[in-house]
């Protein structure tokens, strides 16, 4: 015979499980995006950060020109110099700017890494759930047919002929 509260209660199991993992693997899609806005952003703040730099060498470098504007050999110099610092700052922008880009594209590579691991595993989980859950409603058929089977065997015997 089947036990009705011992099939009650791994149905209700499985209608609990379910969903959770379902949830699980939504949150975790979620922590995805989340980790892809957090990169995108700190790659945003370090090129603002890499051009406000390029920025205060610049203002430094025209302060630096304009005191020097008076003097002839001075202002070649200054010239000179201002033309080596803008290289220089627009080198170091540049290079700035490409690092922090390097570093957004390590980030998101790694956000995309975790997320599909994440969700491989989540599948993973969902799948070995599943085939659990198969084992357990074949176990509960198997009793059903042998209930069905010993029942069959029982009226037939009792049949008078």
């Amino acid at each position: 015979m089947i036990d009705a509260d011992r099939l009650a209660a791994v149905t209700e199991q499985l209608s609990k499980t379910i969903p959770a993992d379902i949830l699980e693997a939504k949150e975790i899609l979620k922590q995805k995006e989340s980790i892809l806005n957090h990169t995108q952003l700190e790659a945003r703040r370090i090129r603002e950060e890499a051009a406000e730099e390029a920025d205060q060498i610049m203002s430094a470098a025209r302060e630096e020109h304009a005191s020097k504007v008076n003097e002839t050999e001075v202002l070649r110099a200054a010239n000179e110099k201002a033309d080596e610092t803008n290289q220089g700052a627009m080198l170091e922008a540049q290079q700035i700017i490409q690092e922090a880009q390097r570093k957004a594209y390590r980030l998101i590579d790694e956000a995309e890494r975790v997320a599909i691991e994440r969700r491989e595993g989540a599948d993973r989980y969902a799948k070995e759930t599943l085939f659990d859950l198969e084992e357990r409603m074949a176990g509960v058929l198997g009793q059903v047919r042998r209930g069905i089977d010993s029942l069959g065997v029982d009226v037939e015997a009792n049949i008078p002929a």
